[in-house]
């Protein structure tokens, strides 16, 4: 009887997370979005450039086509396509040995036509090829649109808040 009412409490449980993890809201949805993002735009050690072209490429899965962007420590500003954006992650990821991205304090609002609106702290942290050290801190804000069942970024502003 108790092992019942354990297995049952167990079963509510499971069935609970699995609600939870594959029905997620929103937000989670978009949060899940940034997570991913940063995982795509990380690089450990050596790459070839048909590895570093392949990783590139699903640059679709992040961003709209075309994608606006401001960045002005970058002198980036303007409709950017998505051929541009892989290029763009091609280059920096060929001259590049270790690149790590990572999202901090997201805040996520939704707009009444449906977009996310994301504010977040955006840290990069990498080495160059040739013993370059590249670190950087910066406010991200961003809105996101759901196009085909993803969450894609539509408007990418940068704001280089610290600087080394």
């Amino acid at each position: 009887m108790k092992r019942n009412r354990v297995l049952a409490a167990l079963g509510i449980l499971l069935g609970l997370w699995g609600l939870w993890y594959f029905f997620p809201t929103r937000e989670r949805q978009v949060r899940r979005q940034f997570k991913s993002l940063a995982a795509w735009a990380s690089k450990d050690g050596e790459e070839g450039s048909i590895a570093s072209l392949q990783v590139a490429r699903e640059a679709r899965d992040y961003f709209s086509d075309p994608c606006q962007w401001t960045a002005e420590s970058y002198h980036l500003a303007g409709n950017v396509s998505i051929n541009e954006i892989t290029q763009y992650v091609f280059a920096t990821r060929t001259r590049m040995d270790r690149l790590s991205v990572k999202f901090y304090d997201l805040v996520v609002d939704f707009t009444p036509e449906g977009q996310a609106r994301v504010t977040a702290t955006v840290r990069i942290v990498g080495a160059g090829k040739g013993g370059d050290a590249l670190n950087e801190t910066g406010e991200l804000r961003c809105t996101l649109a759901k196009e085909d069942g993803r969450w894609l970024l539509k408007t990418v502003i940068l704001v280089q808040v610290l600087k080394k």
